[in-house]
């Protein structure tokens, strides 16, 4: 099952590298979410290998996540794959420069079962996949308002 949206963002596709690649502030926000998120190796650098493990509440049980960073290519394009018991995830995110100051971001979350009871889980979660289509959309448009509103506060000041 796959979800995937893009977004215009109004600022240089460095800058939208940089806050998509920046690992530090995403860990915080997921830790404001409730999710218990520890790096593999507290010196690890931005780049391919950095990865993370995670414990994250859903559907009423706690799930393991095993996350790693397998493409980074500043500014164009970053990989994430991750695993949770028998699902395979994949999260990409390609920045294309429309102009010095405008930017393409397109993201894609890929979730693929490899056991009969992760193929339950997806196929239930299909059922709402309308739903979660437009939740995903409506979250990257919200992140890529806030990276906008950034950039031109950071020009101002």
């Amino acid at each position: 099952m796959k979800f995937s949206t893009r977004k215009d963002i109004d600022a240089p596709a460095a800058y939208v590298f940089e806050r998509i690649a920046n690992f530090e502030a995403l860990e915080r926000q997921a830790m404001r979410r409730g999710i218990d998120v520890s790096r593999k190796d507290p010196a690890q650098p931005r780049d391919v290998g950095a990865g993370w493990t995670m414990k994250v509440p859903f559907r009423g049980k706690t799930r393991d996540i095993v996350a790693e960073v397998v493409t980074y290519c500043d500014p164009t394009n970053l990989v994430v794959a991750a695993k949770s018991g028998g699902l395979d995830m994949v999260l990409t995110a390609d920045i294309v420069a429309l102009s010095p100051k405008r930017t393409r971001l397109s993201l894609s979350y890929d979730i693929k079962p490899q056991t009969l009871s992760a193929r339950i889980l997806v196929q239930s979660i299909k059922f709402a996949k309308g739903t979660l289509d437009r939740r995903f959309d409506r979250k990257i448009d919200q992140y890529g308002a806030t990276m906008s509103d950034d950039y031109n506060k950071s020009l101002m000041s």
